[in-house]
């Protein structure tokens, strides 16, 4: 570090130094003016960026897009009000209805006896097989996830899906993501039961459920075992065997010479027991049949099987620890019980299995046939059936148009669409203040606070003025609308003046009341797209128009494609993210060679004072001997 003094010279040296630097500072602060210029322009991006999406996403598709916010006819329900739900669409035909519900559609529905209260949904898999994962070492814990629980639900395989560290949610999500499967999984936290439900109920559904060969049962998990039997150590493996003579049967090695004493840790019940693996069958099975505790009785059989059995009243076995270890020397258990018999029917009061039955159902006293679940659609109506009707109570329903609610979607639609292109034509048209560049430091000691954000405002100004994304956005979107400017039109909606840059107008409010009443179909065909191709309509072409226009300026600036958030984080592999960091590198050799040259420089005017004060010595000791 130089040392920075003003000589005995009586030279001002900073000052010199200050001004024999300002070319250098000056370029410097040109490349910090350009770096902020570049992110002001990258946080403009990201604001238009936002709005697009917004647009596309909160208005488009959520708002506008949703199948109810342009249908103008809606039901009216009365008689036996609790029993049908009705929603008219756009196609209902306006007839009247009679629905009279003589009996409900039941799905074909298959579930485990359950484990009881207090198993919450966001239970691992581990925990329901006994096994505490926290308290595994990391190479126990990588070796118990690779035990797998497969299923098998109406011929589709769900193979490593599923392991310990699944919980029951991320379970059930998986298995319902799966339309092959068909069904319905569902799990009831109040009683612990998994349950399987047909989608295609009535009476053609099926829930079949299998367990692969070699896999542990997930059914297993959600029941109760009362008795456990493992796969057995082998024929001709006799009870004086100890653990470590299983160890080498399973490993088909010895183990190392001097290998530590293994010792075998679970849990019964609650009970622990730590075995060595000097210990022999019969010992343990001893010492747990005589645990009162544990509840168990446990025993070995000319197979090479060990099986533990519930006594004294226990109504279930539970292992923990680490039983798989143990349980693995005996080639892994399963409790005997097959899914076949695990999984019960839906059952009625007296305990009769009901299968999948279809709905029995009259419309205006014809009976409906087919109807295999709940839910279905009839002269444009959607009849959810809640509940059996009474004799001579049937619902009635009255179809009726009100076209106040696609009234305003479309008010609403037009609001969002003319404020996004003003503010897109006003950010390219933002006039550019080339003049106003980004304050230094050392401009801003020198102004008032008002001043510095004045004169900020302008150096901001413009950042996207005729930017080219922008304008290629606007003219796609006017494209659109040019497109769809025929039928519009005939419902009273008109585009404004050149000026306008192409908002859009309704002119004939009471034409485009008429058109929804009279024709709400051929209103949801121009704005939703019809049946036929419903990706055609103004609100999905538009979309499409910003959704390339977002992927264009993250592709430039690494803006994030699927957020409003104005702070989101910019990705830095696009142009402008390199262009910042080349500006960062060369700020950072720039300021290097800065402070090596005001270093050197300091060094030169410390040896110029030196060489003065010894000049000045010298010449003050001659004039002393002149002196005498």
């Amino acid at each position: 570090m130089v040392t920075r003094v003003n000589g005995f010279s009586g030279m001002d040296i900073d000052s010199m130094v200050k001004s024999m630097m300002a070319t250098k500072n000056l370029r410097m602060d040109r490349l910090n003016q350009d770096k902020q210029v570049l992110q002001w322009q990258r946080e403009s991006y990201r604001e238009v960026s936002s709005k697009l999406y917004d647009f596309r996403i909160n208005k488009l598709t959520d708002k506008y897009g949703a199948p109810s916010a342009l249908n103008a006819n809606k039901s009216i329900v009365s008689g036996n009000t609790t029993a049908v739900k009705a929603e008219a669409r756009a196609s209902a035909t306006m007839a009247d209805m009679k629905v009279s519900v003589e009996k409900l559609a039941v799905a074909k529905t298959l579930e485990t006896p359950g484990l009881g209260q207090g198993i919450g949904a966001g239970t691992s898999l581990a925990t329901l097989d006994g096994v505490d994962l926290s308290s595994l070492s990391a190479t126990e814990r990588a070796e118990y996830i690779e035990k797998k629980f497969d299923i098998t639900i109406n011929g589709v395989p769900f193979k490593d899906k599923f392991n310990g560290t699944t919980s029951i949610a991320s379970m059930i999500s998986v298995i319902n993501a799966d339309a092959a499967a068909d069904v319905v999984a569902s799990y009831d936290e109040a009683t612990g039961k998994l349950s399987f439900a047909s989608k295609s109920g009535g009476a053609d559904g099926k829930v079949v459920i299998e367990t692969p060969s070699g896999s542990n049962s997930i059914i297993a998990l959600f029941s109760k075992k009362t008795k456990i039997e493992t796969n057995g150590a082998g024929t001709g493996v006799t009870q004086d065997k100890t653990l470590a003579d299983l160890k080498t049967l399973l490993d088909g090695k010895a183990p190392e010479p001097g290998a530590a004493a293994k010792t075998y840790s679970f849990s019964i019940n609650g009970e622990k027991f730590e075995f060595k693996d000097t210990a022999s069958i019969q010992s343990i099975v001893d010492e747990i049949t005589n645990n009162a505790k544990a509840g168990v009785t446990a025993s070995f059989d000319d197979k090479g099987k060990l099986s533990f059995e519930a006594k004294n009243g226990i109504e279930e076995i539970k292992l923990g620890g680490k039983s798989y270890e143990f349980l693995a020397l005996f080639k892994g258990a399963e409790p005997l019980i097959e899914d076949s018999k695990s999984l019960e029917s839906l059952k009625d009061s007296s305990g009769n299995d009901i299968p999948g039955s279809n709905a029995v159902v009259k419309v205006n006293g014809q009976s409906i046939n087919n109807i295999r679940t709940n839910t279905f659609t009839i002269n444009g109506v959607q009849l959810t059936m809640l509940e059996e009707t009474e004799a001579n109570n049937p619902v009635i329903i009255k179809n009726q148009t009100d076209p106040d609610k696609a009234l305003e979607t479309i008010k609403g639609f037009i609001d969002d669409y003319n404020k996004l292109i003003e503010s897109l034509n006003s950010t390219i048209r933002e006039t550019r203040y080339k003049d106003f560049r980004p304050l230094t430091d050392e401009n801003k000691k020198e102004m008032k606070e008002s001043e510095i954000l004045a004169w900020t405002e302008k150096a901001q100004s413009g950042m996207l003025k005729n930017n080219d994304i922008i304008k290629s956005v606007l003219s796609d979107m006017r494209s659109v609308i040019t497109g769809a400017l025929g039928p519009l039109s005939a419902m009273g909606i008109t585009t404004g003046t050149y000026s306008e840059n192409g908002k859009l107008i309704i002119k004939d409010e009471a034409k485009l009341r008429s058109m929804i009443s009279t024709n709400p179909q051929a209103v949801i065909d121009v704005f939703q797209g019809p049946v036929s191709s419903p990706n055609d309509g103004l609100f999905d072409k538009l979309s499409d128009k910003a959704t390339t226009a977002i992927q264009r300026i993250s592709d430039r600036s690494g803006t994030n494609r699927f957020t409003t958030d104005l702070t989101s984080t910019f990705s830095a592999e696009n142009p402008m993210g390199r262009q910042l960091k080349e500006y960062n590198s060369r700020i950072d050799t720039m300021q290097r060679n800065i402070t090596a040259t005001e270093n050197r420089y300091y060094k030169q005017f410390a040896a110029m004072e030196k060489a003065m004060t010894q000049l000045q010595s010298q010449s003050s000791s001659l004039l002393s001997q002149l002196g005498n």
